[in-house]
Parts: C-alpha cells; structure tokens; sequence
C-alpha cells in the first residue's frame, strides 16, 4: 500500500493542485489563439528554465546548509543543556517545595533527553535522505505528465465523470463540480502566493540578521504555511532555537521578524490573495486539523481543510435531494 501511495497517489495528487495552479494561464494563452498542448508546453520549458537555475545555484546552498547544520549540531546540543542546567539551577535559588524541585528537575532532564534525540540527524543520515529523494524521483516525474493530461484534457475529463451519475442527479454535480473547481482553484493559487511570500520575507529577513541556514529555514517555513494557524508556529520554532543558541539577543530580532511577516500575511496578503475562499469559521479549521493530524498525520494537515470544502459543497449541492428521499421512503413506510 504504500509503494502505491509513493508511486501513484502522492504523485497524483501533486498533479491536481499543478492543475490548479496552471490552469488559469494555461485559459489565457487558449485564447491567445494556442492551444492548450502548446500552451502547456510553453509554460513548461519556463517552469523548467526556472529549474534549472535552481539546480545550479539554489540546490547546493541548500546542501551546503544541510551539511553545515549537520555539522554544527553538537555544539547547539551543548549550548542547549548550558542554557537548560542554567534555568534549573535559576529554580533552585527559590525555597520551592522538593516535589516542586523533582519535577523542573525531572522536566529539565527529560527535554535535554528530547533534544539530544531530535538532534541525532548526521552527514550519514543527511546522505541517507538525499538517496530516499532520489530513489522517489521517479515518482515526481509523475506529476508533470498527469497534469499535462489533466490542464489539457480539463473538460473532457469532466464530461466522461458526470457520464457516470444519474441523469437525474447531473445537473446536480455538475454545478457541485464549477463551485468545487472555483473555490479550490481560489484557495489553492492563493495559498501558493501566500507561502511563497512568507518564505520569501523570512529568507530575506534571516539574511539581513545574520542568521544562519536562512535558505533552510525560508523553504521550511513556506511549507509550513500551508498549514493553516499551526503552520507558522511549527515553522518559528526551530529558526527560534538556532538563533537563540547563535545569540540571545539574535532570539528577539528574529522574533521581531517573526511577528512582523505574520502581520504583514494575515493583515495585507491573505485578505486580498485568499479572502474567505473557504468561509469556514476558525474553530471547523482547528477541529478539522486536529482530526486530519490524528488520523492521517502530517499530510492530513495539509490536505484536511481543502477536503473537508469538497465534502461541504457535495453536501449543500445534495442535501435537498437527499432529504426528498428520505421524505418519500417515510412516506411510503
């Protein structure tokens, strides 16, 4: 099962937010008089061209930064017990009740434990990842020949699904379909501006500040952000712990940085990017996280929220008809 995960599914998946995210241009350049294979074509030698001088720049700063990290590991280890048996001995100042002690002493020996074991990653097993990466580079591959098929053959795709759903029930879907295509569409672009915004002014911020592996911890947190509300904070953390073991009064300036780049996302970006493409109240966000964390882990954080809209649309497009059913089969007992 999960070799069909890695090798289809995730792939698959990868290939609908593509769609998503290429569809609109891919419309533009049709009716520029091309057609939706070469307009395909065209913005993929783009995308490639682009990748390419990833390729011969981007990725070795970023493997540069990995190994250094990897590198500096131990002394961040000693820094963090240093500043741990620092606090603890700060607690034995006060006349605090000896259970009190046992605890933060407990407590205190406990997180030294946790952070040595987060902290175990090496060059060998940095190695170790690299090759995981590759070996699944087969199956990303994928993702840019299904959404080939998918941005060229959109509505004849559409029109082979709604052949299977009653003729009763088409007009139906087919309306759940266009608001489902609208409002993922909507939410999908828009989170993709927002991260890439996010981890742009992170990037730059860190760099300004000295910070070190800016490149790692700006793509971390532009992933992180698509997480909605416990994105950001999964994504500070651990640029919070570096610069506080690089320097103490490094820890506030980029928490300056921090507060200052979720501001300007929440208050400028996200209300003209995104809106309320989803309408969901905060509190089904957070519920449908939780749920989506519990059961399907990391990737259900990501993927919950969008799915939870699509079963919400299906519903309120449905509902009537289900209830017309249930009314007529009470009817009829």
């Amino acid at each position: 099962m999960d070799g069909v995960k890695g090798i289809i599914i995730t792939p698959l998946l990868l290939a609908i937010v593509v769609t998503y995210l290429l569809c609109p241009v891919v419309d533009y350049l049709e009716k520029q008089k091309l057609s939706r294979a070469a307009g395909i074509a065209i913005i993929y030698l783009f995308f490639a061209a682009l990748l390419l001088l990833f390729c011969l720049d981007g990725i070795p700063s970023l493997i540069k930064e990995l190994e250094q990290l990897a590198s500096a590991l131990p002394e961040y280890t000693e820094k963090f017990m240093l500043y741990v048996t620092r606090l603890e001995n700060h607690f034995q100042r006060y006349n605090l009740p000896r259970g009190i002690r046992d605890s933060i002493n407990e407590s205190t020996r406990e997180s030294i434990r946790q952070f040595q074991s987060a902290l175990t990653i090496n060059l060998e097993k940095l190695s170790q990842f690299l090759m995981v990466l590759f070996r699944q580079a087969f199956a990303l591959l994928l993702v840019p020949l299904f959404a080939f098929y998918f941005l060229r053959d959109n509505a004849l795709l559409k029109r082979r699904f709604l052949q299977f759903i009653p003729p009763p029930s088409r007009p139906l879907m087919e309306s759940a379909l266009h608001e489902i295509d609208q409002t993922l569409g909507a939410y999908l672009r828009g989170l993709f501006i927002i991260s890439l915004s996010v981890g742009a002014m992170i990037y730059a911020g860190l760099l300004i500040l000295g910070v070190q592996f800016a490149l790692f911890f700006g793509i971390i947190n532009a992933l992180t952000n698509v997480i909605p509300y416990f994105g950001p904070l999964i994504g500070a953390l651990p640029v919070l712990l570096v610069a506080l073991l690089q320097s103490p009064g490094l820890f506030w300036k980029v928490l300056l940085l921090i507060v200052v780049v979720q501001q300007v996302e929440s208050q400028l970006i996200t209300p003209q990017v995104l809106g309320r493409s989803l309408h969901f109240h905060p509190l089904t966000v957070i519920i449908a996280l939780l749920l989506g964390g519990l059961y399907l882990g990391f990737f259900g954080l990501i993927v919950i929220v969008p799915l939870a809209a699509i079963l919400r649309i299906i519903f309120r497009h449905f509902y009537p008809l289900i209830l017309r059913a249930v009314k007529k089969n009470n009817g009829e007992g």
